[in-house]
């Protein structure tokens, strides 16, 4: 659990454009921001912080008369993996994918199994293999 933690404080948080020059109020775990911006001013910040960014692709289309932005991260220090950004009447939503990053868990042990069956053999086949030569040069043939 601690690494879980200590995997997401160091992962790179995804980065929000600021209300006039303070940031949003924003949850833990919120994946989902509504920002009282337009979405020009949006795509410019976002175009200004990832778009040089040679492991973010951004591309833009249309749906129902509404622009959106669609963001997607191939960066391993980031804690995304894709952002839609969507045009509202006088807001924007920012839908954010986020990226758990577990720690490997070494399991070892001699424990017996909870259930186990056990064979017996009949006396018949005792004798069968009594019978058959289990020597070396037996299975050289």
């Amino acid at each position: 659990m601690i690494g879980l933690l200590l995997s997401l404080a160091l992962a790179a948080p995804f980065p929000l454009p600021t209300i006039d020059g303070k940031p949003p109020a924003v949850g833990a775990t919120q994946k989902t921001f509504r920002l009282p911006m337009r979405f020009p001013k949006v795509k410019a910040f976002y175009a200004a912080q990832l778009g040089a960014t040679p492991e973010v692709s951004m591309r833009e289309t249309s749906a129902d008369g509404k622009r959106v932005l669609t963001l997607t991260t191939k960066a391993k220090s980031e804690s995304w993996s894709r952002a839609v950004v969507r045009e509202g009447e006088v807001d924007t939503v920012i839908d954010v994918t986020p990226v758990l990053r577990l720690e490997a868990e070494t399991i070892s042990g001699n424990g017996k199994p909870l259930v186990e069956f056990v064979f017996g053999r009949s006396p018949e086949i005792e004798k069968a293999i009594q019978n058959i030569d289990h020597t070396e040069q037996m299975r050289s043939k």
